[in-house]
């Protein structure tokens, strides 16, 4: 058998030029080029819209801002955006924020719930105002959530939002001050919609000062806490003795959910709104006959009995944007 050729059990001639040129191989092979880094900033504004619209408020007000000045300049100058603000605050929203923005100390000694509720009060309403000033009269429509109870936000709101239809109080358990609200209410002249829920008020005396300031109203909403103290220890015969609201020639939807309410108060109050289509009594103390109802609001067309679903009023009478129309109501 014939030995193999010299040059076959030598090293390659080629990697040995190669080392001596470069040096040792190296095992590891030489790092990609690092990816092409998003400039954020250069998406196009239809686009930042859609993803904005997507979020909601808080994480508007806290992160969008602070990506780059064009984010800020693109949100802010979107007037679909600020049209519908919803300022609600659960609690799981409120640990969000604390995270995103730091954390509370809380002092020894103090009750945390306490504390967290105050903490809530004081954001939802610094944010609040952010959002409506950002807004301006873009806002159309406004939900003022139960961590804003600050008695001069609503006089804010009204002189920013000259432009607002659609006023929503949820959820705000201290006291409402009804001078307050008749303040700003009287300089909202496009206001068409007011739902005031859960909030701690005389009952008859929020209804005159609505009927007072907001003659325009289509449609009025009034669900207070139905298992309130306060609530329960009304003197009959309150909306009598503060007066009959003037004439809402144009409220179409009337909701009085857990209101203690007479019939006598209750005739002269649909006296005052003779083009009144729905009516929606569950959960409230009045004692009254459709047929009775029906001779004062010819245009009636949907009524609502203080018994009628009182079971299904406890599980929907809360929901910020519930309508009477999805609890099939009686049909006259």
């Amino acid at each position: 058998m014939s030995a193999p050729p010299s040059d076959a059990l030598s090293p390659n001639p080629n990697l040995n030029e190669i080392m001596s040129e470069e040096g040792a191989v190296n095992a590891t092979p030489p790092p990609e080029p690092p990816a092409e880094e998003r400039d954020w900033a250069e998406l196009q504004t239809d686009a930042l819209m859609v993803i904005f619209r997507k979020l909601g408020m808080h994480e508007v007000l806290l992160r969008v801002s602070k990506v780059c000045s064009s984010w800020r300049k693109a949100a802010k100058d979107d007037y679909l955006l600020w049209r519908r603000i919803d300022m609600g605050m659960s609690f799981r929203t409120f640990q969000y924020i604390v995270k995103f923005t730091g954390r509370i100390d809380m002092p020894i000694g103090f009750d945390r719930r306490c504390i967290e509720e105050d903490a809530m009060i004081a954001i939802g309403t610094e944010m609040t105002k952010v959002a409506v000033n950002c807004g301006g009269n873009y806002v159309e429509q406004l939900l003022i959530g139960a961590a804003a109870d600050d008695a001069n936000l609503l006089n804010y709101v009204a002189d920013r939002a000259r432009n607002l239809k659609s006023l929503s109080l949820i959820d705000n358990h201290i006291f409402l001050d009804v001078e307050s609200v008749a303040n700003a209410l009287g300089r909202l002249k496009q206001l068409e919609e007011l739902r005031i829920v859960r909030c701690t008020a005389p009952s008859g005396m929020m209804m005159k000062v609505i009927g007072t300031a907001c003659p325009q109203l289509k449609r009025l909403k009034l669900i207070f806490p139905c298992f309130d103290d306060d609530f329960l220890t009304l003197e009959e015969g309150i909306w009598t003795q503060l007066g009959i609201p003037k004439p809402m020639l144009q409220l179409e939807f009337l909701q009085l959910v857990f209101t203690f309410i007479t019939t006598k108060e209750l005739m002269k109050i649909l006296e005052s709104c003779p083009n009144l289509e729905r009516l929606d009594l569950r959960g409230s103390t009045v004692e009254v006959k459709d047929t009775d109802i029906k001779i004062l609001c010819p245009r009636l067309h949907t009524l609502i009995l203080p018994d009628d679903m009182l079971s299904q009023a406890r599980n929907q009478y809360d929901d910020r944007y519930g309508d009477i129309q999805k609890i099939n109501p009686v049909l006259i």
